[in-house]
């Protein structure tokens, strides 16, 4: 049933991104912000980032660009493409990896793991309990969490999928074993066409403790 789920998600997404440009789907931005500036608040130059979720987003290319050293996870070998042309010569110097992030058990070691818009699409708890499991064993204690979902005002539903809403408790409970929230807020997006979305960015710390939450609970 997991590998059916992984498939299935694989599928649509290749599906979006064979078929999409970039301004056709309600995600897309033209700068990454506030992830931008959340990560430099996190983490000085030279620091190991993850962008879980990364599709085409110009966030890799630019962090590259400002030295650190970057990885982008998307379980989409199109959107994979497609980021590697937007980040031009820049690209040799990202780790690129075609993936569904909750059938993989290691990663490596990063000082920051970046999502926007991934983890909301999770919308089994032990598909969430994975994930969380897999940023607490990544991310080196002491380092941060940078997470973007939608909002409890934000869209139920996106790229015909549903999704779940978050705010401090929500995403806290989320990330317990192992994250402690050190900062939240709210951003409105604007989709391409105009529309605005409620996001929440949640920054939470990594606590000392290696042990992730249990999985299959």
């Amino acid at each position: 049933m997991e590998h059916e789920q992984s498939s299935s998600r694989a599928a649509h997404w290749q599906s979006v991104y064979e078929h999409k440009a970039d301004r056709e789907t309600s995600w897309f931005q033209d700068e990454p912000v506030p992830s931008i500036d959340l990560v430099r608040c996190c983490l000085p130059r030279g620091g190991r980032v993850v962008d879980v979720g990364g599709g085409t987003s110009a966030l890799a290319g630019q962090l590259a660009q400002q030295g650190f050293d970057v990885t982008v996870v998307d379980i989409s070998s199109a959107a994979i493409d497609r980021a590697r042309i937007r980040a031009g010569h820049l690209a040799e110097r990202i780790r690129w990896v075609v993936a569904d992030v909750t059938s993989l058990h290691d990663l490596g070691e990063f000082d920051l793991w970046h999502d926007r818009a991934a983890f909301h699409f999770l919308t089994a708890h032990d598909d969430r309990l994975r994930y969380a499991a897999l940023a607490a064993k990544s991310v080196v204690p002491g380092g941060h969490l940078v997470l973007g979902a939608f909002g409890t005002n934000g869209p139920e539903q996106c790229s015909g999928l549903p999704v779940e809403r978050y705010d401090e408790a929500k995403i806290a409970v989320a990330f317990a074993d192992g994250f402690a929230l050190a900062r939240s807020l709210s951003h409105t997006h604007i989709t391409p066409w105009g529309k605005p979305q409620e996001f929440f960015y949640a920054v939470m710390q990594r606590t000392d403790s290696k042990a992730g939450p249990e999985t299959g609970r």
